[in-house]
């Protein structure tokens, strides 16, 4: 495509974004410096229309972008919005020195700050912990009558939970445990955890046997009611404040989507490893979601994914700033994660 046609094609999707109206010959040469005249862009516009960047809702309207031109937009054209001071110290906000305990819950307080800084919906998955092995069970001693007991996974999930014991336990006896219940744990998945597996632990452990019946407790209370991973949504009104939806029907549609939890969260798994994937339309292969574009993004820990967060919005969604936000926030994520 030529260099015209690319300027008035960026022109056209920058001007639908920020206004939603279809956009036409006169308005773009009032509006835009392109150097040529009302009829030249409409030519051009046909043409571009002809090669499915551009799409015209009515004979007598203008044109918005397709999936197709969003597409050639985001892989080529876009720049990447340059994030203010003020939306950098939001982002930034309780990420100082990220205890890895904490992650899960100081990003579910986040989602609603970044909902408010794209006016969109921000979403955030967390893998399923029932189908991991365990890659360790630390006892840490808090004082003479409580251990903290840290479970984490071979995907780096972390659960943790604070034991009591029936009498004093020395550092020498805190050393045995741990080795006894790794050399038994490690790579097993809490399905593999049987009475044999547990018998043989707490004879091993001899008196301190009790603590490991303990321990188990909390690995079923941890994971017994784990369905799947877990999806958590902030920010739905902004998505349904958009003129796209003053159709009460595509309203219901989308509430519906959402609701099913099946189809939203197969959508939800990036398979970028390094960078952010965004899916356009008709991209996205559930039919309710085609409407609609998805920013994805994984974070990690050694790398090692612990979750995905992301935005989701209309397709005329600002993705230059959308993805500046989105790529700030996971970056700061990952390098703050002890």
């Amino acid at each position: 495509m030529d260099e015209r046609k690319t300027k008035i094609l960026y022109s056209i999707i920058q001007d639908f974004i920020c206004t939603g109206e279809p956009v036409g010959s006169r308005t773009l040469s009032k509006k835009y410096n392109l150097g040529v005249s009302s009829a030249t862009i409409r030519n051009e516009m046909s043409d571009l229309e002809e090669l499915g960047f551009l799409e015209q809702v009515h004979t007598s309207s203008g044109r918005r972008p397709s999936n197709k031109g969003y597409r050639l937009y985001v892989d080529k054209l876009m720049i990447p919005a340059q994030i203010t001071k003020q939306e950098e110290l939001y982002i930034k906000s309780d990420l100082m020195n990220l205890d890895i305990f904490d992650i899960e819950n100081v990003l579910k307080s986040k989602l609603a700050l970044i909902s408010k800084l794209t006016n969109l919906a921000c979403i955030l998955k967390i893998p399923s912990v029932m189908k991991n092995s365990i890659k360790s069970v630390q006892f840490i001693k808090i004082d003479h009558r409580n251990l903290l007991v840290v479970i984490v996974t071979n995907e780096g999930i972390i659960r943790n939970s604070v034991i009591r014991v029936r009498d004093f336990i020395s550092n020498n006896d805190i050393e045995i445990i741990n080795k006894i219940v790794n050399e038994n744990l490690a790579c097993c998945t809490v399905e593999d955890i049987s009475v044999d597996v547990i018998n043989r632990v707490k004879s091993a452990l001899k008196l301190n046997g009790y603590v490991f019946d303990q321990v188990i407790t909390i690995l079923y209370d941890v994971f017994k009611d784990d369905k799947g991973s877990e999806c958590y949504i902030e920010g739905v009104n902004n998505i349904l404040n958009y003129p796209e939806f003053s159709d009460i029907d595509k309203v219901k549609s989308f509430l519906c989507f959402l609701d099913n939890r099946g189809k939203f969260e197969s959508l939800l798994n990036c398979n970028k490893e390094d960078d952010l994937e965004i899916r356009i339309g008709d991209e996205n292969y559930v039919e309710e979601a085609q409407n609609y574009s998805i920013v994805l993004g994984n974070y990690k820990k050694n790398s090692k994914v612990l979750g995905t967060i992301g935005i989701i919005g209309p397709t005329r969604m600002n993705y230059s700033k959308i993805v500046s936000i989105l790529r700030s926030l996971i970056d700061f994520i990952n390098s703050s994660i002890d």
